[in-house]
């Protein structure tokens, strides 16, 4: 079974809330007047409303991802949620291969959504990434495939172009500090991590702390998105 996939009573569970929203018509109504989250999803995913509205919980986009990325939500008090796709960058990073759209039978991943070549942003976290406390940690801007999507400052501080980024998580996953630094509960574990560009946390600028991370990392902004300009994306 993939990393975070639920368990069959969570299975149950959400397909009884899928089925009961969607005898209530088809839970296009109800899930547009509470997707009020930023979570980040797969490629391919319009907005929150969106794919609450289409989204059956069916796990084929889980299945279909062949770098165990997507997982179902587990169970949350956030319920209408449960059993939609996110992306956990623990074992891999996204390349935009696009087989969670095509494996999704619904729409609620679609090609022609913005999320089809930008997934997020990567947001650096100033007090768990290394470099910003002591300098000389360049993983993330090495490992980077966009070209200049991040860079280093005047004091060997990452910079993220939010216009360049992706959102692929490739920094996210080799992010060195849970081994370079001991942590206290505090303190987010890795040092850059991808958000929607929906949420509070993309709509902050620059680097933010590990308490505004929590914060506003699945919290909606006003007026629903973080729009910007952008370049690059994998080839």
């Amino acid at each position: 079974m993939p990393t975070g996939s639920l368990t069959r009573r969570q299975l149950v569970a959400a397909g009884a809330v899928g089925a009961v929203l969607a005898g209530a018509g088809g839970l296009g109504l109800w899930a547009r007047g509470t997707a009020q989250a930023a979570y980040l999803r797969p490629p391919g995913a319009q907005d929150e409303a969106h794919l609450l509205a289409r989204c059956d919980r069916c796990q084929r986009c889980v299945q279909a991802c062949p770098y165990d990325l997507v997982q179902p939500r587990p169970l949350t008090l956030d319920f209408p949620t449960v059993g939609t796709p996110e992306l956990l960058f623990k074992n891999g990073y996204c390349d935009f291969c696009m087989k969670c759209v095509e494996a999704c039978p619904t729409g609620a991943l679609s090609a022609d959504a913005p999320t089809a070549d930008d997934i997020g942003v990567a947001k650096v976290i100033s007090d768990a990434c290394v470099a910003w406390d002591w300098g000389g940690c360049t993983v993330c801007v090495d490992r980077c495939p966009v070209d200049s999507a991040i860079t280093l400052d005047e004091h060997g501080r990452p910079h993220v172009d939010e216009g360049l980024c992706d959102g692929c998580g490739l920094c996210e996953m080799v992010c060195p500090a849970p081994s370079l630094r001991a942590y206290n509960a505090a303190t987010a574990e890795k040092g850059i991590y991808v958000v929607s560009r929906q949420s509070e946390a993309a709509a902050l600028p620059g680097a933010l702390t590990s308490a505004e991370l929590e914060a506003a990392r699945t919290v909606l902004a006003a007026g629903g998105s973080h729009a910007t300009e952008k370049g690059g994306r994998h080839e």
